[in-house]
């Protein structure tokens, strides 16, 4: 049987894959993201790559981290900066998302005016209309596989317009969020970081009885 065609489904309904590079992509397909450019240098040395593979790694101290490709631009003007930014776009930033996506995206100048937003504290370029802004100062970089993977130690927080939706990424496509909260359940928050999920809105009607 070839590595990339499933096994007949387990007692569970499980569809077993070989562990492979395709299996593994059309397993995250289903994982739905955000979408930022994460950015770094300034002028002629400017470099911005569309990447949703960032995380925040610990809040204290504040931690992010971004997933690079060995052979993108970005990974070794990140390596020479000491510094990047995550700009996490908004619903109407698909075209630009589009535009640093592409292996033909500009750096330099011409990416500074397609993002738009000047610099940041640590000199890496903003994204003008993005619904907020991750700057750090590179932390460490550890390999993994293909990428390398760059922690960053936040130094400053920029917020945008966060009534606009996020810009998501799911299935090989962009999409916006939709409404899934059912009639009588309450609103939640998950916190990544520390691994809990508060009901907030019993524990407010709990306070009231």
């Amino acid at each position: 049987m070839p590595a990339d065609e499933p096994r007949s489904p387990d007692e569970h309904g499980w569809e077993v894959h070989e562990a492979s590079a395709d299996a593994l992509r059309g397993a995250m397909r289903l994982f739905p993201t955000g979408v930022s450019v994460v950015t770094s240098g300034r002028e002629e040395r400017a470099e911005g790559m569309t990447a949703n593979a960032v995380v925040s790694v610990s809040l204290d101290p504040p931690l992010f981290l971004v997933s690079v490709h060995k052979d993108a631009r970005l990974n070794s003007r990140i390596r020479e900066e000491g510094y990047f930014a995550a700009n996490i776009l908004a619903a109407e930033q698909e075209g630009l998302s589009r535009l640093f996506a592409s292996p033909e995206r500009s750096s330099g100048l011409p990416a500074i005016r397609s993002l738009g937003g000047g610099y940041g504290s640590t000199g890496a370029p903003l994204a003008t209309g993005a619904l907020a802004v991750i700057e750090c100062e590179l932390e460490a970089v550890h390999p993994g596989g293909d990428h390398d993977l760059f922690v960053g130690r936040v130094v400053a927080v920029r917020m945008g317009d966060t009534r606009r939706d996020p810009l998501i990424y799911h299935e090989g496509g962009y999409t916006t969020p939709r409404p899934t909260q059912r009639p009588g359940e309450s609103g939640a928050f998950v916190d990544s970081v520390r691994g809990f999920d508060a009901r907030l809105q019993r524990l407010k009607d709990r306070r009231r009885r």
